[in-house]
C-alpha cells in the first residue's frame, strides 16, 4: 500500500498527502452479570487530500479504489474560489508506537470477560443496587502519513477503556451513577476496575438521599471531573482556531490579553504518557507538543491546523485530527486540562458561608460564539459555613465563560486528567480533560 500511496503523491497538485488506517476492535457489554454483545473487527481505509487553489477531498478501503477517486479530488481541488496556504512545517520520517505492557492484540476474550467480571462482583455489597451495566472496548490503530512533501510516518496506538453504570432503587426512588477509566496504553490501565464499580454504587446510593438544589448565583467549588468538563467545552472548543476565524469563538481577537487571575494556566498536551488524547504526531504529520492555551491568565494560543495557522499567521500547533480514514482533520484538543494550584480541599471549601460542591458531569450545552454554556452536574453537596452537609441530585450549572473564568478564586493542588470522546462536525475523536478542584462563582439550578 505504501507503494500505492507514493503515486498518488505524485498527483500534479501543490500539496498532496495520503494516510492508510487498520483498525482492529474489540468490545464487550455485561448487563446484570450477563455477557450480552461481544463484537470484534479489523478494518482498512486510505484517503487522499489535494491542494491545488483549495481542497480535494477523497476515501475508500484501499489504495487501488482511492486512485480512481484522485481524478475527482483534484478536479475539487481546482473549483475551490479561495485559495488555502498552509503553515510551513518539517519533513519528518519516524516510526513511533505507545506503550503498552498487554497489549490488546495479545489478549483473548476471556482476559477481557475478566474486567467486566470483576467489576460486576463488587456490586453485590451494595442491596439498593438492582441493576448494572459494564462496557468494556479496546482499539488498535495504526496509520501511515505520507505526504509529497517528503513526511513519511507510521504510528501505532493502543486504547482501552470500561464504562460502569448502576441503578440503585429504594421505594419509588431510582438513580443511577456512571464512572469510567481507560488510557492510550494496554490492559493494564483497567487495574482498578472494582475501584470504579464502588464508586460508581457509592454515587448511586448517595443520589437516593439527596434532593433537589438552591436555585441563584453562588460560590461554587468544582470537582476536578467538572473542571475538566468547562475547561475542555467552554475555553477549549473557543480556543479552536477554525471557530475563531468563522466569528464562532468568544476568544477571537483576545490573544495576549488578560483573561483569567493569574492562577489559571490551561494546557492541551498531546504528549501526556497514557492520555486518552495522546498521539505523537497529528493527522497533518505536524509533531505533537504540549503548549499554553492560557498562561498565568492571559490567553496565548489558539488550536492549529497548518491552514489555519497559516491564515492566521501564527506557529502550527500540532492539533489537526480525524476520526478516520473518511474524515478531513480539523483543530481538536488533546488533552486539555488546568494546571494545579497550590489550595488544598479545606482551603477550597472553608470560609464559603453558603454554596455548592459540584461533581462530576452529565453533559451540557455551550455556545462558543456568545461564550455561555450550561452543565449538568452528576452530584452534589451543599457548601454550609465551609462544611460541607446536604447531598444533591440534578444540579446544573450555567453561566459565561469569560465571567466565569475571571472570578475563580483559588485552585487545587490535585489534579487529575479523566478519559472521554469529544464530537465535533460529525466526528468522534478520544480527548482527556481535567484539572484540580477549583472555586468561582456561578448560576446553580436543579435539571429537569
Amino acid at each position: 500500500m505504501r507503494q500505492e500511496a507514493q503515486e498518488l503523491l505524485e498527483l500534479p497538485a501543490r500539496f498532496v498527502d495520503v494516510s492508510i488506517y487498520r483498525v482492529e476492535s474489540t468490545s464487550m457489554v455485561m448487563k446484570d452479570g450477563s455477557l450480552r454483545e461481544t463484537s470484534s473487527g479489523l478494518s482498512f481505509g486510505a484517503c487522499l487530500r489535494v491542494l491545488n487553489r483549495g481542497w480535494g477531498f477523497a476515501y475508500a478501503s484501499s489504495t487501488d479504489e482511492l486512485k480512481e477517486q484522485a481524478t475527482r479530488a483534484l478536479r475539487l481541488a481546482k473549483l475551490a474560489k479561495r485559495r488555502v496556504e498552509l503553515a510551513e512545517v518539517k519533513d519528518v520520517r519516524d516510526r513511533v508506537e505507545a506503550e503498552a505492557k498487554l497489549h490488546p492484540s495479545r489478549a483473548t476474550l476471556e482476559d477481557r470477560l475478566e474486567y467486566l467480571e470483576r467489576a460486576h462482583a463488587v456490586t453485590s455489597d451494595y442491596k439498593s443496587i438492582k441493576s448494572t451495566s459494564f462496557a468494556y472496548t479496546d482499539v488498535s490503530i495504526e496509520v501511515t502519513y505520507m505526504s509529497s512533501e517528503g513526511t513519511e510516518i507510521t504510528m501505532r496506538y493502543p486504547r482501552v477503556a470500561l464504562y460502569a453504570q448502576v441503578f440503585a432503587k429504594e421505594g419509588a426512588k431510582l438513580q443511577f451513577a456512571m464512572e469510567r477509566l481507560g488510557a492510550t496504553a494496554g490492559l493494564e490501565a483497567l487495574r482498578d476496575v472494582e475501584e470504579a464499580a464502588v464508586k460508581a454504587c457509592e454515587k448511586a446510593e448517595r443520589l437516593l438521599q439527596a434532593r433537589a438544589p438552591p436555585s441563584g448565583e453562588f460560590t461554587v467549588v468544582l470537582d476536578p471531573k467538572l473542571t475538566g468538563v468547562f475547561i475542555h467545552e467552554a475555553l477549549g472548543h473557543a480556543a479552536e482556531a477554525d471557530h475563531v476565524i468563522q466569528g464562532e469563538s468568544v476568544l477571537a481577537g483576545k490573544l495576549d490579553e488578560r483573561i483569567a487571575p493569574e492562577l489559571v494556566t490551561v494546557y492541551d498536551d498531546p504528549t501526556i504518557g497514557g492520555g486518552f488524547g495522546s498521539y505523537f504526531y497529528d493527522a497533518e504529520g505536524v509533531q505533537a507538543r504540549k503548549k499554553a492555551v492560557v498562561e498565568c491568565g492571559v490567553l496565548r494560543n489558539y488550536l492549529h491546523t497548518r491552514e489555519t495557522a497559516a491564515k492566521l499567521e501564527q506557529p502550527v500547533t500540532g492539533n489537526a485530527r480525524a476520526q478516520g480514514h473518511s474524515y478531513p482533520p480539523l483543530p481538536r484538543m488533546s488533552n486539555t486540562y488546568l494546571a494545579q494550584g497550590d489550595a488544598s480541599f479545606e482551603e477550597l471549601v472553608e470560609g464559603v458561608e453558603f454554596g455548592v460542591y459540584l461533581l462530576g458531569s452529565r453533559g451540557g450545552e455551550v455556545d462558543t460564539a456568545r461564550g455561555v454554556f450550561q452543565f449538568s452536574a452528576e452530584e452534589g453537596f451543599l457548601i454550609e459555613k465551609g462544611e460541607l452537609t446536604t447531598p444533591l441530585r440534578d444540579v446544573a450549572l450555567s453561566g459565561e465563560t469569560l465571567k466565569i473564568l475571571r472570578r475563580i478564586e483559588a485552585v487545587g493542588r490535585k489534579g487529575e486528567v479523566h478519559i472521554g470522546y469529544c464530537g465535533k462536525n460529525g466526528q468522534l475523536v478520544a480527548v482527556g480533560d481535567g484539572g484540580p478542584a477549583i472555586r468561582t462563582t456561578a448560576t446553580v439550578g436543579g435539571t429537569a
